[in-house]
């Protein structure tokens, strides 16, 4: 068997599938277009259509836009919930966790069309942290024959502790909500069932993750930051006015200058004009920081502000 190839690490961006469902071929070929070559998915339908997304990733690849070895492809394990139809999941739903795993992985991997995944992340964590633990290892067993590296999801600083000194295998990456909203003060105004940090902007996992070298890559990072984006200072509003990108495309920018630990974002627009938006944005972003030291220095007070209100 061939091996894989070597893990590069985290893209600074990935495009992300959630609730794309049969938009999801087209939407991720358009991503690719524009330039994305990080594609975040899971092998659960009932947030995502895999198979949508690997038929997108095949015919790119087929068409010679891209080659494999170009891409970063991030799926997931999602453990079954209770009450939720056992048919959306890519697993019978009544076999040992490490069956499931182990069926769920080779189910992304014909839906990918791909014999390799770069990151595979356990998308929430059991009720029961030996549950967790036992899913974990079912899902180092596959490192490095089909997958290259592992991640977590949806994980408070306990259980990312508890994970991470059981692990043989460490996650590279964790994908968490990042809100200024915490579990004990949800949102009234968000859809109900929303995972919320303990602490608020998940300082404390952010915190944990810089520590131990483990990139944080934060999920409603727009939709869910009213009090950021909008800030009264309007930080984000004066600096993107400067460079001439959306305060939106900003954030992103800001978010991977503000010290603590590295992130990765993931953008999940669903037009395609935003895509190209975003991607000539975050280079337009580069060009300014590095024309003059002035610039640097003002660009690092603007990346300080927003510091000042999440960290």
């Amino acid at each position: 068997m061939a091996s894989l190839p070597r893990f590069q690490g985290i893209p600074d961006i990935l495009y992300g599938t959630a609730f794309k469902f049969e938009q999801s071929a087209s939407l991720v070929s358009e991503a690719l277009k524009a330039g994305f070559r990080a594609i975040d998915t899971a092998g659960s339908r009932t947030a995502y259509q895999e198979d949508l997304v690997g038929n997108a990733i095949d015919s790119a690849i087929t068409s010679g836009h891209v080659k494999r070895h170009e891409l970063y492809i991030q799926t997931k394990f999602s453990p079954f919930k209770a009450g939720k139809d056992p048919a959306l999941y890519p697993y019978d739903t009544a076999k040992s966790i490490s069956e499931q795993v182990e069926e769920s992985v080779a189910s992304s991997l014909a839906n990918l069309r791909t014999t390799y995944i770069d990151c595979l992340v356990l998308h929430s964590l059991y009720q029961d942290i030996q549950n967790t633990l036992i899913a974990w290892k079912a899902m180092e067993a596959l490192v490095p024959s089909k997958v290259a590296s592992l991640g977590v999801s949806n994980c408070d600083l306990e259980s990312l502790r508890q994970l991470w000194e059981a692990a043989d295998i460490k996650p590279v990456v964790v994908q968490n909500r990042f809100t200024e909203d915490i579990a004990g003060r949800p949102n009234p105004a968000m859809p109900p069932n929303l995972p919320y940090p303990l602490v608020s902007f998940d300082r404390d996992v952010r915190e944990y993750c810089g520590t131990h070298g483990i990139v944080y890559a934060p999920w409603g990072l727009l939709w869910g930051n009213p009090s950021v984006l909008d800030d009264p200072k309007q930080i984000l509003e004066t600096a993107g006015q400067e460079i001439g990108v959306s305060k939106q495309i900003l954030l992103y920018a800001i978010m991977r200058s503000i010290g603590g630990c590295e992130m990765s974002i993931l953008c999940g627009t669903t037009k395609v004009a935003k895509m190209h938006e975003t991607l000539e944005g975050l280079t337009k972003i580069k060009s300014y920081i590095a024309e003059s030291d002035i610039q640097r220095k003002r660009w690092e007070d603007y990346a300080r502000s927003i510091r000042d209100i999440i960290c």
